[in-house]
């Protein structure tokens, strides 16, 4: 009998594991991440930058590998090795061959749990970090994100950037590296998710070898429990004048959290508003009708406490008023206008289609499901997805679109 595609257990040290055999055709490839649950809102006020800092620094040395040992080590046989940092969680993942499943857990492990901060590479790093806060600043389309989350968040943590300031990141010692590590990098705060073509049985006694014997420390100024949801901000109009030759414009306002939900329902309605496909409302109407901006997008970004949605766009300075009166006509036809049954389905079966291509890239899909466990102790299958797009109607679209694009919680920033 051919065993089961997923398998998740839990290490007696509380890490959580969780395991997919695709099967045999599908190749010699092997996707693995260890997702923490701790991210740049976990950091105290002094130590912004730290956590970024922190997933750099896992790169230079642990207490068994020099750094090129441990940057060589999956590269020399054609894998990949990388990490990322957001506000919520860090995550270390590789991509590699089968055949080096076993040594690609080792490493994971290793750069987790025993790196060594060299205060030399600390030195390094920050100087690096500090080189890729300036070229960011260079590039106001993703610069104006971070203003907006910090408008919006002010006084949360959850308004701070994901890089830091080169003052914080000058002042940072090995011992707040250290500490932010203990308090936070805890095997019952971790996720580790892979997909490779193995027995499950063997997939365990891998787990046990290389991520068990590390038990949860003590210590740290913050932790995940101690997180505290923004406070609402009045609503705000802003112009900052920058040196740029377009005009950039962010509209949004507070969303739905990670545990709400209705979540699935405004995501559905900002894919419909401005997600990838060419044929959004918000595409075909300032890009193919009027020819106003060569860029509208629209995302939206759930926390474990609050939530953002956004709605982006770029253009020349005499076509903001009409590019954002455009925006806000259509934000309003979301609200006063319900989806007739035939446009219901059509959206209904792209948005299921983006999900469903989306999943097929199996790195993805490992990440999406270690932070399903890491936030709701489980994941869902593709039939329960399937279901629950399936299962919106355009009513509770119409209710979701009321709540969420009312003008109380339309705010408005602009670089000109």
């Amino acid at each position: 009998m051919a065993e089961k595609e997923f398998d998740s257990f839990i290490l007696p040290n509380g890490m959580r594991c969780v395991h997919r055999r695709p099967g045999r055709l599908a190749g010699q490839v092997a996707h693995l991440a260890l997702t923490i649950g701790a991210g740049t809102r976990d950091e105290a006020a002094a130590q912004h930058g730290v956590a970024h800092l922190v997933e750099h620094l896992l790169f230079k040395g642990t207490e068994r590998r020099s750094a090129y040992r441990v940057n060589s080590l999956l590269e020399n046989a054609g894998g990949e090795l990388n990490a990322f940092t957001t506000k919520e969680e860090t995550v270390v993942h590789a991509t590699l061959l089968r055949s080096e499943f076993r040594k690609g857990v080792d490493l994971l492990s290793d750069m987790v749990f025993r790196s060594r901060f060299d205060a030399r590479e600390i030195d390094k790093e920050r100087e690096v970090i500090i080189d890729e806060i300036n070229s960011y600043k260079d590039s106001p389309a993703e610069l104006i994100f971070d203003d907006f989350e910090e408008l919006l968040f002010a006084g949360s943590p959850l308004g701070r950037n994901i890089l830091g300031t080169p003052r914080n990141l000058k002042r940072a010692t090995r011992q707040q590296l250290v500490e932010y590590v203990a308090g936070h990098y805890r095997p019952d705060r971790i996720v580790f998710s892979a997909s490779v073509e193995m027995p499950h049985g063997r997939f365990r006694e891998i787990c046990e070898r290389y991520l068990a014997p590390f038990e949860a420390t003590q210590g740290g100024v913050f932790t995940a429990e101690e997180r505290r949801a923004p406070e609402r901000q009045p609503r705000f109009d802003i112009v900052r004048h920058k040196n740029t030759y377009q005009t950039h414009c962010l509209l949004g306002g507070y969303g739905y959290d990670l545990h709400d939900e209705r979540r699935l329902k405004l995501a559905f309605l900002i894919n419909l508003l401005g997600g990838p496909a060419s044929v959004s409302r918000l595409n075909m109407l300032l890009r193919e009708k009027h020819a106003l901006t060569y860029n509208v997008e629209a995302g939206y970004v759930p926390y474990s406490d609050s939530g953002i949605y956004t709605i982006y766009l770029g253009c020349e300075r005499d076509k903001v008023e009409q590019s954002i009166e455009l925006v806000r006509a259509e934000l309003r036809r979301l609200r006063e206008t319900k989806l007739t049954t035939v446009q219901l389905a059509r959206v209904k079966r792209q948005f299921l289609g983006q999900w469903i291509l989306s999943s097929e890239n199996t790195e993805n899909l490992m990440l999406g499901v270690a932070k399903s466990v890491l936030i709701y102790n489980g994941f869902e299958q593709a039939g329960e997805v399937e279901a629950k797009i399936g299962a919106i109607t355009a009513e509770e679209l119409l209710e979701t679109a009321n709540d969420i694009f009312a003008e109380n919680n339309l705010y408005t920033l602009i670089y000109k």
